[in-house]
């Protein structure tokens, strides 16, 4: 059988998992090369200046979610790994929720497609646990 970089779990959550790996890979990539445009997301009314160092540490805390739950694509059944990447999201939630309603260096705006899918994969891994770690 050859081997595949899709995953081979039923239904459509390891695909959403995959995606999201991709895209916090991708964008920790974009914090290393280009630090000060990646921290365009904290640019509410108080915000601190940008700078590299940030950037970085946002760029690896974009690393360790995007492998955690790259690791959870491929091994979905696996409960250890099911709830790393399901905290990976309620830490991901929590982290732009509360730049944006607590710190305010954040705007709505900005911080609208980390909510959105941070709470879609935290709630969509909450509900169908059940199906994957039976």
């Amino acid at each position: 059988m050859e081997a595949s970089i899709f995953p081979q779990s039923s239904g459509y959550l390891p695909y959403y998992l995959l995606l999201m790996s991709v895209l916090a890979l991708i964008h920790s990539v974009v914090c290393y090369m280009s630090p000060l445009s990646s921290m365009r997301q904290f640019s509410g009314p108080r915000a601190t200046p940008p700078s590299p160092v940030l950037a970085h540490v946002y760029g690896m805390h974009n690393v360790y979610t995007g492998a955690i739950r790259l690791l959870a694509v491929y091994n979905i059944n696996n409960r250890e790994l099911y709830l790393l990447a399901c905290l990976s999201f309620a830490g991901n939630l929590f982290l732009n929720g509360s730049e944006l309603l607590i710190w305010r260096t954040s705007r709505l705006y900005e911080a609208r497609f980390p909510l959105v899918t941070a709470s879609l994969g935290f709630l969509w891994m909450a509900t169908q646990s059940t199906q994957y770690l039976a």
